[in-house]
């Protein structure tokens, strides 16, 4: 299993990221200009809001240092690719949520070093080896995110036609891909989930609703529009597994950080979905 975990669980990732780049086209990143007020607010309001709320649920709540490890490292990961189909669910803007994925992935080269970094030495006792290396985690987001996402994008490029014929095919292959995943953490790390199963739920409860409610709050705030607003609620809750699971075994070494990202994205999942659902008729209508 030791193996499988260091070896099969960044090539599920390296194989989801090259999917999600098969999904991007420069033109999402150029989007930018259309939305240069939306990305800004979003990008630096995940940056900062996030972290402040996984720190005020560590010191409030006492988790476990493998659960606090988790979250810490959920909380600076970049935007999850779920956010654009969360929107989809809810009829939002959808070019908004893609480009804001797009856009945090490329940060996520400086911002989850940064964020993770300032966390695990403010809230985890760095002697006990939680010490967070910025130059390695740099490398696992350029090999395990960035390159993935490029060559992605380059195929779709250079073979339109291809990814558009077998497109279902490769979502299907993207689920596959974490399906097998989180099973191989769940399969992993089943005691330390079993043992502290109630504190994560706790934990991802609260910062999904304490995430949603910011971009909430920063979208009516700035009176954009109601497809908008659904679109940050959908965005700011939802963080990369990916990278986390990066970090923590390549870096880190920690599996057992993964115990928290991986309940975190199916509870997380099991409440923002059927708000989605019940948001779509209001998103749909102009």
């Amino acid at each position: 299993m030791d193996r499988a975990i260091s070896i099969g669980l960044p090539l599920l990732v390296m194989l989801a990221m090259t999917i999600v780049g098969l999904e991007l086209t420069l033109a999402d990143l150029r989007r930018v200009l259309h939305y240069p007020l939306h990305v800004a607010a979003a990008v630096l309001g995940q940056l900062i809001a996030l972290p402040l709320i996984a720190a005020g649920l560590i010191v409030l709540l006492h988790p476990a240092p493998a659960i606090a490890g988790g979250l810490l490292l959920t909380a600076a990961a970049p935007q999850a690719t779920i956010s654009n189909y969360y929107c989809l669910l809810a009829r939002a803007d959808i070019a908004l949520a893609v480009t804001l994925t797009a856009v945090s992935s490329l940060l996520a080269l400086v911002s989850t070093p940064l964020v993770a970094g300032i966390g695990f030495a403010v809230l985890l006792d760095t002697q006990a080896g939680f010490g967070l290396p910025a130059g390695k985690v740099m490398q696992q987001v350029v090999n395990g995110l960035l390159l993935p996402i490029a060559a992605g994008m380059f195929i779709r490029h250079c073979a339109p036609g291809f990814v558009q014929r077998h497109r279902l095919r490769l979502r299907a292959l993207s689920l596959v891909a974490l399906a097998a995943l989180l099973t191989l953490v769940l399969i992993d790390q089943a005691a330390t989930i079993q043992r502290h199963l109630a504190m994560i739920v706790t934990l991802t409860t609260l910062f999904t609703a304490a995430a949603a409610g910011i971009g909430f709050g920063l979208a009516r705030g700035a009176s954009w529009s109601y497809s908008d607003t659904i679109t940050m609620v959908s965005a700011f809750p939802a963080r990369s597994l990916s990278i986390a699971t990066l970090i923590a075994v390549n870096v880190l070494g920690r599996v057992e950080f993964l115990s928290f990202a991986v309940v975190f994205f199916l509870v997380q999942g099991v409440l923002l979905a059927p708000l989605m659902l019940w948001a779509r008729p209001r998103a749909a209508t102009p």
